[in-house]
């Protein structure tokens, strides 16, 4: 019986620590589109305001109330043998993530920086679909980089 209730103890600890993972990669992520959001408006003269910390922050909170939704989902997932990890707080995360990460890629954008181009051309390299699409691709690369 205490094989069972260690194995059992062992599984939540690990979802927990899962969990905390989540919740700390949620608040990197807005940070740093954050930083990129007042890194884009000081490249462009426009004045900084302390509009867009109290925007982050509310941004965070509602992050984290969809979070505890899918956290719930997770909690009901204990009902299967087969649900291990907190798989919806892992989705949820990686939502988080990408619309920051677009958000961030706009900010450079905006800030009219050449890492905005990176996206672009992974988007590209993604989307080929024959060998001479990725060799046009792999050229433009190597134009780019002489520059």
């Amino acid at each position: 019986m205490e094989r069972y209730i260690s194995y059992i103890t062992q599984d939540i600890h690990h979802g927990i620590a899962v969990i905390f993972v989540c919740l700390v990669a949620i608040a990197i992520a807005c940070m740093i589109d954050l930083w990129t959001g007042i890194d884009a408006a000081r490249a462009n003269k426009e004045r900084v305001r302390s509009r867009p910390l109290r925007r982050t922050g509310t941004k965070m909170l509602d992050y984290y109330r969809i979070f505890i939704i899918f956290v719930l989902i997770d909690i009901l997932g204990l009902c299967f043998p087969w649900y291990h990890m907190p798989y919806a707080a892992i989705i949820c995360t990686v939502a988080v993530i990408s619309i920051e990460g677009v958000s961030i890629v706009e900010n450079f954008r905006k800030k009219k920086s050449h890492a905005a181009e990176v996206a672009e051309v992974a988007k590209n390299i993604v989307e080929c679909l024959t060998r001479e699409d990725a060799e046009k691709i792999i050229k433009t690369i190597k134009e780019e980089s002489k520059r």
